[in-house]
């Protein structure tokens, strides 16, 4: 089990993956969590996992850990009191300025696409994703990898050229990051074409320490959470990118790859005092796509799932050294009806800005 890292010496976390030998102690702040055949300790003998996380109060060294529920967090460390939150925070800048840095303009800006395959966003039926054609530049692996995108022989970004809609009653997602996988794969919202990249920190490929995804996760075209916007719900600002898509179904997609979705549930977490919609969909042609249709359906069918991803997007920056994340709205996974009214703001957002730019053509 590897070396935790940045923790308050009375919280500890672990993340351990790989096949575990035997028995192995990290050391977290100033005590210790021991992996051990006991009904109150972690027992890693032998099995095989891809990730688990736990979380365990140290009081010393000398004292045995006492293991937490994934319920129960330190009130200081993970609850949100947006009584007291900081006022949101505005930005400056506009669609048609420069960064602050005076270089890299607003990424609706610097779009270069072949024809769209729709004028906007109307939905006429037109798109099929399975003439969709990813193409591959660069070595997997490396920090020169894409996928970029063509659709009947034409050129297209992801991002504002697939319709949002599927049809009257479902939507478009594009995979990013398959469950079951943590290479930190995301479209290149800045980049002309927006083709889809992993993620780098101080050049350095990234990966999610925190462990295997557990869902597949992308994003919604045609969607932006626009930064000049404060959301009366939430009280911040957007994130500045398209609407993440958490798709919960069985099967594994595969980065790049497009689906039809129904939308089930949106979580408004907060990250970096931004809000950054979670959106909880499922597969149209998933096995329980029949059963599971509004959030209420998910604990019927998939009991414990929405509280584990909440954990789960709570957590996974720890493992890095940040603090946890938050949650608006009481930490409720909202419903379908709310969520459709998320998605159709956020496409609005985008849609302004997408006739501005094309004004200016």
């Amino acid at each position: 089990i590897p070396r935790s890292h940045s923790f308050p010496p009375q919280v500890g976390r672990v993340t351990a993956s790989g096949t575990p030998q035997g028995t192995r102690t990290p050391r977290l702040g100033h005590g210790r969590v021991r992996c051990a055949a006991s009904h109150q300790q972690w027992t890693v003998r032998n099995t095989q996992f891809s990730s688990f996380t736990f979380l365990a109060t140290l009081p010393s060294i000398d004292s045995p850990p006492r293991i937490m529920p994934k319920t129960a967090r330190e009130p200081s460390v993970a609850e949100v009191k947006f009584a007291i939150e900081p006022s949101a925070k505005r930005t400056k800048d506009k669609i048609d300025t420069p960064g602050k840095d005076g270089g890299e303009k607003h990424p609706l800006k610097s779009i270069q696409r072949g024809n769209s395959v729709l004028d906007l966003c109307v939905y006429k039926g037109d798109f099929d994703h399975a003439k969709l054609d990813p193409s591959q530049t660069g070595l997997l692996k490396s920090l020169e990898y894409r996928i970029n995108f063509s659709h009947r022989e034409k050129k297209i970004s992801p991002w504002h050229d697939i319709p949002y809609r599927a049809s009257p009653d479902t939507f478009h997602m594009m995979c990013e990051i398959p469950k079951w996988t943590r290479a930190k794969f995301e479209i290149a919202t800045k980049e002309p074409g927006n083709p889809i990249k992993q993620d780098t920190k101080k050049g350095v490929l990234r990966e999610y320490k925190h462990g295997d995804m557990l869902f597949n996760y992308g994003f919604m075209p045609q969607t932006w959470e626009d930064p000049c916007h404060v959301s009366e719900d939430t009280g911040f600002k957007g994130d500045d990118d398209p609407l993440d898509m958490v798709e919960i179904g069985c099967r594994q997609m595969r980065c790049g790859q497009v689906c039809e979705v129904k939308v089930l549930g949106v979580l408004a977490m907060i990250d970096d005092d931004e809000t950054d919609w979670k959106v909880f969909c499922i597969r149209t042609d998933d096995p329980l796509a029949p059963q599971i249709n509004d959030v209420e359906d998910i604990d019927k069918e998939l009991p414990g799932l929405i509280n584990t991803m909440r954990e789960w997007f709570r957590e996974y920056k720890v493992a890095e050294g940040k603090p946890l994340n938050k949650f608006a709205l009481g930490e409720k996974c909202m419903d379908r009806e709310y969520t459709e009214k998320v998605i159709e703001e956020t496409h609005g957002f985008w849609k302004a800005a997408e006739a501005r730019l094309r004004s200016h053509e």
